[in-house]
């Protein structure tokens, strides 16, 4: 195998959407126990399955249906919806007779919230302390709720993503994220209507580690970025270079290092791997993993 047919057929098997890799009903990240829906606005509701398969969703007196594509992805969109504080089931389920119940589902405002330490700081950890302690030990809760959605770094967008405790009620507020829980009570306090947060934020990382690849490619400032992405990606003629060049250094250093150990020298430092290829926060990469498979998830707005 040619030392450049390696890394493209590697980033054809990463790519989303070549392949159904579970093949069984599933639903997108969001979608957990207690969550909170965008009211007044279509909301989409999205997952896997085998291709071919018929999924259909119910919730709040709406019946909708899709079918699975080949590549195993379905979506339906459920009508606008009106604030609902009454915790309701949204059921799925697929023409095999699996099923998928998630229960506590409200209907109020939703916000992405993104960014890196100063939105990562936990309520617990910060002036919102107090805040946190009266939302937890509230008689009646109040309908704040919260979901953050693991760190995935990747080279190209994810379909799928994860979420440790999928959405959380305001009882656990003190691990809410501090600005985000601020923000959201001061838009219960005036809304009045569930307020849910969709939390995607990493410490320490530029912003451009948020930033989608088509965007970063436009940017007449950030040729260095799309460079460290192409360099990566082995399905651009640049990448295809980069990777030549990776390989002939790899040859060279697995020689030198050979050659130290023999003679019990120094072994000299690994070559790099080509632009983000290398890198975990680099630009893109947050995009890719962990914001992109939520995209789709219907939101008022978005705080950074």
């Amino acid at each position: 195998m040619s030392r450049i047919f390696a890394p493209i057929l590697l980033a054809l098997s990463l790519i989303p959407g070549l392949k159904a890799a579970e093949q069984q009903l599933a639903l997108a990240a969001p979608f957990t126990d207690n969550a909170i829906l965008q009211r007044e606005s279509a909301v989409p509701v999205w997952g896997f399955d085998r291709p071919g398969t018929k999924v259909t969703v119910q919730f709040a007196g709406q019946t909708k249906t899709a079918i699975a594509d080949k590549h195993g992805d379905w979506m339906v969109k459920l009508n606008p919806l009106k604030v609902s504080r009454t915790e309701r089931n949204l059921v799925v389920k697929n023409s095999r007779g699996e099923a998928i119940t998630l229960k506590g589902v409200l209907v109020g405002e939703v916000w992405f919230s993104s960014g890196q330490s100063n939105m990562v700081w936990t309520a617990g950890k910060s002036m919102c302390n107090q805040l946190a302690r009266d939302l937890a030990s509230a008689k009646e809760e109040v309908l704040i709720r919260e979901i953050n959605i693991n760190t995935v770094s990747a080279l190209y967008p994810q379909k799928r993503a994860t979420s440790d405790e999928g959405w959380k009620k305001a009882n656990a507020a003190s691990g809410f994220s501090a600005l985000s829980l601020s923000f959201a009570h001061e838009l219960y306090k005036e809304l009045d209507v569930p307020i849910g947060i969709l939390l995607s934020a990493h410490s320490n990382t530029r912003i451009e580690a948020f930033t989608q690849r088509e965007a970063i490619e436009a940017h007449p400032k950030l040729n260095g970025d799309k460079d460290l992405i192409h360099d990566a990606d082995p399905l651009t003629a640049q990448g295809r270079k980069s990777y030549e060049r990776y390989y002939g250094e790899l040859k060279s250093w697995q020689d030198a290092a050979g050659k130290a150990m023999e003679l019990g020298g120094r072994v000299p430092a690994r070559p790099k791997l080509p632009g983000i290829a290398g890198m975990w926060r680099g630009p893109s990469q947050f995009f890719n993993g962990k914001i992109a498979p939520v995209v789709p998830y219907a939101i008022r707005g978005a705080i950074w």
